[in-house]
C-alpha cells in the first residue's frame, strides 16, 4: 500500500513539472514568435522539452535507459526507424538519441494559437487524424515527398504496431511501413525495448532502467509484403531477448 501511495506521489510531482515546463515553453514559443518570427523556435523549445523529460524521468520517477547496438545506428541519410510501442516514454525519450527530425503527431496541436502554427510552419512536423486513416497516410505520403525532392535527410520514426502494446505481446504489425518503404527507397532500422515493464500500458510505474536495443538496417529492396514479416520477427525475437529489466 505505502509503495503505491508512493508510486503515485512521484508521478503527480513528476506530470506538474512537466505541465509546467509545457506552459512555460507555449508562452516562450508564443512571445518569440510574435516578436522575431524565429521559424525554428519551436523545435528548439522542444529539445528543452525532452531534455526536462528525460531528467524527470531520471530523478523523480527513477527512470533510465541505456542503449544497445549503437554501431548500427546510420550516422547520417534517410531512415525511417520501426520501434516496438510499449509506452509514452519511447515517443519522447527517443527523438534526441536518433536524430529525429520529422516529428508525426495529433493534428489538434496545430491549433494552439502562436505556437501550434509555428511548429506546423516549421515543415517537420506532421499533423495527423486518428480518426481518418486514409487521409492521414496521404497526408503522409505529400510531406515526406516534399520533404525527399528538397533533397534534406528524412529521420522518422515510425511504430508499426500502431498502438501500445503489453509485453509479452504479440500484436499485429500494420502495413502502413512497407507502402513507404517502397515508395521512398528507403533504409528501416528496427528497435526493440522493455519499456512496457517500467512504464506500462495499464498499472502503476516502476523505477529500473530501459533497454533500447538497435537492430541492423534493412536495405531497401525488398519485394512487397516482405518487410512487415522480416521486421516483426527481429523486433519480437530482440525483444524477447532483451527480457523484463
Amino acid at each position: 500500500m505505502l509503495k503505491k501511495i508512493i508510486t503515485r506521489s512521484r508521478f503527480f510531482i513528476f506530470s506538474a513539472i512537466m505541465v509546467i515546463v509545457t506552459l512555460a515553453i507555449c508562452l516562450v514559443s508564443t512571445v518569440i514568435s510574435l516578436l522575431t518570427f524565429w521559424r525554428d523556435s519551436p523545435l528548439t523549445l522542444n529539445s528543452l522539452f525532452i531534455s526536462c523529460f528525460n531528467l524527470s524521468c531520471r530523478s523523480i520517477l527513477g527512470i533510465s535507459f541505456r542503449i544497445i547496438g549503437k554501431h548500427n545506428l546510420p550516422a547520417d541519410g534517410n531512415v525511417f526507424f520501426a520501434c516496438k510501442h510499449q509506452s509514452l516514454w519511447e515517443t519522447i525519450a527517443l527523438i534526441p538519441v536518433l536524430s529525429l527530425n520529422v516529428y508525426v503527431g495529433k493534428k489538434i496541436l496545430t491549433l494552439i494559437p502562436i505556437w501550434g502554427w509555428s511548429l506546423y510552419s516549421s515543415g517537420n512536423y506532421i499533423p495527423l487524424n486518428r480518426g481518418k486513416a486514409t487521409a492521414s497516410t496521404f497526408a503522409l505520403l505529400r510531406h515526406l515527398r516534399r520533404r525527399f525532392s528538397s533533397k534534406k535527410n528524412v529521420r522518422m520514426i515510425i511504430f508499426p504496431e500502431g498502438r501500445r502494446s503489453l509485453p509479452n505481446e504479440t500484436p499485429v504489425y500494420r502495413g502502413g511501413l512497407d507502402l513507404l518503404y517502397r515508395i521512398f527507397a528507403v533504409q528501416v532500422v528496427p528497435l526493440a525495448l522493455n519499456s512496457g515493464y517500467l512504464w506500462p500500458k495499464q498499472g502503476y510505474l516502476k523505477g529500473g532502467t530501459i533497454t533500447v536495443s538497435i537492430l541492423p538496417p534493412i536495405a531497401p529492396g525488398l519485394g512487397k509484403n516482405k518487410l512487415m514479416p522480416l521486421l516483426q520477427d527481429r523486433i519480437e525475437k530482440e525483444t524477447k531477448a532483451i527480457g523484463a529489466p
